[in-house]
């Protein structure tokens, strides 16, 4: 079978990506900002603003605020508990209140993903009637979109989860442990399937691996023991069994079903009793 091999998919909520934005709608309260001391976190509005601060907040001098072309960008002289200031949208006048909280940041912490904030009215979108009326076309489905919507599920935020039209999850029809894998890594492994979506005429199978060795060891997508038309490990090499990144998943794309294509582990047990018998009856 001709493989077709993805490069990494992984989206921005995943390491080494581009940092995320997190979405918040304003309703009326006191939005609470978390900020890392020494650290600059820029939240956007969507419209010129103003900020206004205290003149107490402007004496200690807490934290340095600047704003341009819609966005603001707090940066925090030193820790402090919760300080109010205002923004005012230049646009339709508009108060939106943020309440900022500076905090040491953890060690090997990630930065702080931006923020936009989201108005009730920043949604209301007038659409002409007949526009309305029409259904909005169906976007066909491939491959990147099936394993970017499994590598959401898995890895990102439950904030960020969004349904996909024409994706749907489905029976993955196999329980247990599944040898996917020749060469080096089949006894160094074991995977079991924990995810299955459809759509676009594909199937997916996330499966999770883990190293049961104790050495590292490299995965090769020529080493794949299943049929399949496309595959992207998550993680390319894994950790001894019981360190930090040891574990991994694989996403298995196929043509066919996944009932089809995923084999339980005692399938390979079985065969492999009865190749030798066949070896020990011709000799």
């Amino acid at each position: 079978m001709r493989k077709y091999i993805l490069k990494s998919l992984i989206f921005f909520f995943m390491a080494g990506s581009v940092t995320a934005t997190e979405i918040i709608h304003y309703q009326n309260l006191p939005v609470t900002i978390e900020l890392h001391k020494g650290q600059e976190r820029s939240i956007q509005f969507g419209s010129h603003v103003q900020v206004g601060v205290t003149k107490g907040q402007q004496m200690k001098q807490l934290f340095r605020v600047q704003s341009a072309q819609g966005a603001v960008h707090f940066k925090p002289y030193e820790e402090f508990d919760k300080q109010r200031v205002q923004v005012r949208r230049m646009a339709d006048g508009q108060v939106i209140l943020l309440d900022l909280i500076s905090t040491e940041a953890p060690e090997n912490a990630e930065k702080l993903e931006e923020i936009r904030i989201v108005l009730e009215t920043d949604n209301e979108v007038p659409e002409p009637e007949a526009e309305a009326a029409m259904p909005e076309p169906v976007e066909r489905v491939t491959p990147i979109d099936l394993t970017r919507h499994a590598a959401q599920r898995l890895y990102g935020p439950t904030r960020l989860h969004r349904d996909r039209a024409g994706i749907s999850e489905t029976t993955l029809g196999v329980k247990g442990a599944v040898r996917i894998f020749k060469g080096d890594a089949r006894y160094a492994t074991v995977s079991k399937p924990v995810l299955g979506y459809s759509g676009g005429g594909y199937y997916l199978a996330a499966m999770y691996v883990r190293n049961i060795s104790d050495r590292a060891i490299g995965l090769d997508y020529l080493d794949l023991n299943l049929p399949f038309s496309h595959a992207t490990f998550q993680h390319h090499s894994l950790e001894p069994n019981g360190t930090p990144g040891d574990s991994t998943i694989l996403y298995l794309i196929s043509e066919r079903p996944l009932k089809e294509t995923l084999y339980p582990w005692t399938h390979y047990q079985d065969l492999r009793q009865e190749t030798q018998a066949i070896i020990n009856a011709t000799n």
